[in-house]
This record gives structure tokens, sequence and C-alpha cells, in this order.
């Protein structure tokens, strides 16, 4: 296709070196300055994810691949890059140089500085886990704060229970956006000698609305569950933090629907089990939800074929005529809780057991998202994991037939519209996590969304060759 992962841009000049693996690691081994003494060699720089808007700003995050000379250890460390236009940047780095707090270094500090400013990119450099809109994040990753821990030590139950040991583990990070940990704690009831451990998980938020708008949704997630309704279980609430804009939930047991696709041949019986639990979730109501409306998704959509069209300018007229139609064809309908974000990697499977996890975006809205979302998302699979086409195909097909037996028929309409538009996101999704071969997997997947369009589902394929007895 001969496409880049993004176009020139006046307003971020350096933003071909930026995206530029073996350019950016000659770089951070230039600027990036140790702690101590030592001396480190970036043997590896890899582009993990990227946020980028036109003319306006890009987030990057990077895994490095460190060595120490003297003992040829090695060892990964994320570091992520901001460039703003308008020279945003480079005020953000002296508001750093000037706080105090800011360039503060915990005992968990990585072997570089916290921050520096990279001038010829006009870029600031966050050693993970310092991040200037994530306060929070390093002194979680350093201790256990004082004011959660009475919080977690009552989920052990009854008893004098004292912390014994303390582990963090960053499970996902958004640079400059929010961050999930998994935090391990090991307890023991001073009375009776007993010791246990326990998991919980916490996340770090940008904007302190999210997380308060994220702890009621689990919460009214919660009492539903807890009465027998909403068709999932979630990870029980524990508190949200507004000084450390921090939601801490527990663990919620379970292998995700993604694991189980990979590993099990016969998926129909997983997938309309799910398809009913999203049915049930969707049929429900629930207070105090906000409100993703139509106009809000017009807008990720236009984003979405915005960023599309800059990355893949020949499939550019494609990208508008599918944005366009989906644009003109939608309508406004009754909002019903969604997660909008559902993918088959948040729906975990505990014996009989469904639960939902990463409510970040849940709200009240068009609950087709949801069912788009996760046909998307099986279309994808092939084209990041090892999933086999068919069994995709299949697990999509059972899905789609359990999930409209429960719900409204007339809800049926608007799918190849939201499945076009998934599509799309899905196809985003690939350019910002930088996948291998993204760019003939971003026009596979804006063919499947023409054919959505189309009344032609990507999970039809090669069914009239099986039906002929032919290889699909």
């Amino acid at each position: 296709m001969g496409a880049k992962p993004f176009p020139a841009d006046p307003s971020l000049s350096q933003l071909e070196i930026a995206t530029d693996p073996k350019r950016m690691r000659e770089v951070f081994q230039r600027h990036l300055r140790p702690l101590g003494e030592e001396t480190y060699r970036i043997r590896e720089c890899k582009v993990s994810h990227v946020r980028y808007r036109q003319a306006t700003r890009c987030v990057l995050l990077y895994t490095l691949r460190l060595e120490e000379p003297d003992t040829g250890q090695e060892w990964s460390q994320r570091v992520s890059g901001i460039m703003q236009a308008g020279g945003k940047t480079r005020r953000i780095w002296e508001r750093l140089r000037r706080s105090s707090s800011g360039l503060e270094v915990s005992e968990i500090s990585p072997v570089f500085e916290p921050f520096s400013y990279i001038p010829e990119l006009e870029m600031l450099v966050q050693v993970f886990p310092y991040d200037h809109q994530l306060p929070a994040l390093p002194l979680l990753m350093a201790g256990l704060p004082p004011e959660l821990e009475p919080l977690l030590l009552a989920r052990f139950g009854p008893g004098d229970w004292r912390v014994e040991a303390w582990d963090v583990e960053p499970v996902r990070y958004l640079a400059d956006l929010r961050a999930t940990l998994r935090m391990t704690v090991r307890a023991r009831d001073t009375a009776t000698g007993r010791a246990e451990e326990r998991r919980f998980y916490a996340k770090v938020y940008r904007k302190e609305e999210r997380g308060e708008q994220t702890y009621q949704a689990l919460q009214a997630l919660w009492d539903r569950v807890s009465v027998g309704g909403a068709g999932f279980t979630v990870g029980r609430p524990i508190v949200y933090l507004s000084g450390l804009r921090t939601l801490v939930q527990e663990e919620v047991p379970g292998t995700s629907l993604r694991n189980e696709l990979l590993r099990e041949e016969d998926v129909v019986p997983v997938m309309r089990k799910a398809a009913r639990s999203l049915a049930t979730l969707h049929l429900d109501r629930m207070p105090k939800l906000r409100r993703h409306s139509l106009r809000d998704e017009v807008a990720d959509l236009k984003e979405t074929g915005k960023l599309l069209q800059q990355a893949c300018p020949r499939l550019a007229p494609e990208i508008e005529e599918i944005v366009g139609a989906v644009i003109a064809g939608l309508e406004e309908v009754p909002p019903a809780p969604t997660h909008r974000d559902l993918g088959p990697a948040d729906i975990l499977i505990d014996g009989d057991r469904l639960a939902l996890v990463d409510l970040d975006a849940f709200s009240e809205a068009d609950p087709l998202l949801d069912v788009a979302r996760v046909l998307a998302g099986l279309a994808v699979m092939p084209l990041r994991h090892s999933l086999p086409h068919e069994r995709a195909r299949t697990a999509a097909r059972a899905f789609a037939e359990e999930y409209f037996v429960h719900v409204p028929e007339v809800w049926r309409a608007r799918l190849p519209l939201h499945l076009a538009a998934a599509l799309l996101k899905r196809a985003a999704g690939l350019l910002r996590h930088q996948q291998p071969d993204w760019p003939d997997k971003v026009e596979a997947l804006v063919k499947k969304a023409k054919d959505s369009l189309a009344g032609r589902a990507w999970w039809q394929e090669g069914l009239e060759d099986q039906d002929r007895g032919g290889d699909a």
C-alpha cells in the first residue's frame, strides 16, 4: 500500500523521526541521562503504541531493551514521548523543572532521570512509572498508600490482619492517559498465624471525573449482580481515591474469552453463553450512568476515519464512503447499559460465571455498539493472533445468532452500520499498536466494513462453498 504510520505534519515536524524505532534508539542513547555513574546500552527500541491527532499532539510509548555493559544484564524499560504543537511541550517541561514534586525521585526510580526534554524533537520523555499526568503511578508502584491499606485488609475477612508482603505489576499503560496495576497483597492474621494472599486492581486516571464515573458504573453493576441481574459479574469496587485519581477493585477470577477461543475448538457453547449474558445486560436498566449519544458516536467515527485516511491515503475514498454511509444511516435510539469498548479479551470465564472487565467507557448508549465490537474483535483475531479463520467465523455466527434471539428483532437492522464502524475502529487500533504488516491488515478490515454495508457479514464468508461441499 505504500502507507506510512503518519503523513508529514508541519505542526509536529519531527514526527517521522519519532515513529522510527531505529532512529529513536540512537536518540535515546544520546539523551537519556542515567541517575548514577553507570552507563547503559540501548540494544533495541520498539514503538508499542501511538496516539496521534493531526496538527495537535502525538503520544508515543516505546519499549527499550537495555544492557549493562559490565555485567551483560538485560531488561526492558518503558519510555513515553509527548509531542505537542505550538511550543506546548517545552512549556510542560519548564513547569516540571520548576516543580520539585514533578522531578521527585522515589525508591522505585528507573535507571534514568524520570523526565527529560529532547529539543531537536520538541519531545518530553517520561521514564515509566513517571508520568506528569498520572502523579499517583510511582507512589502506587513504591508501596501501599496508608489510606488504602485498611480497606484492602478488610477484604481478608474477620481477624487482626497485617500486611506481610506487597507486589505491584503494571498490566496496561496508556501514557498521559491512564494505567492499570495488579496488586498482590500477602497478609497474616496475628491471632491465628494464618496467612493469605489476595489480588486487587488499581486504575490511575488522568481525569478525576473519569475515575469517579467508572467507580459509579462498577457500583451500579455490582448492585445488579447482588440481586441476580446484569448478566455478568464484575470485580467488586472497593474505593475511589480522588486525591490519587485511583480506583481500586477486587480481582475477578477467570480466563478471557480470547484465550478460550485460541485453545478450544468447540467455541459455540461459550459464544452463545456470552451472547445471552450480553443481551441480559442490554435489557436491564441502571441509574446514574453517563450518556454516550449518537452525536458522540459520530464524532468518534469521524476521528477514526480521519486517522485512517491520513495513514492510508490510497484507501481514503473508501474510508470516507464508509464513514459517510454509517453516519447517514444511524439514528438515535433508546439507550441501554453498554460496555462500549467490548472485545473477547474483556469477557472472563470462570466455570458457569461470566465477568466483564475494563469498564472505563461503560455508559448508556446504543447496545449494538457492544455487539459490533465483539464481532469486529473476532474478525481481527486471525490477523493478530493464531486463531484460525474458520473458528473465528463459527464463533461470530454463534454469537450473532444467539444474541438476536433474546433482544427485539428491530435491533438487527442496525448491526451492518455499527459493524462497519467497529471494523474501522479495529483497523485504527492496528495502526496505533504498530502491528506488523498493518497496512495489509487495515485494507482487509476496510473491505470487511464495505461488505457489511452491502449486507455481507464477514462471518458468512465461505458458507456457500461449505454448502456445496467445497473448501472454505
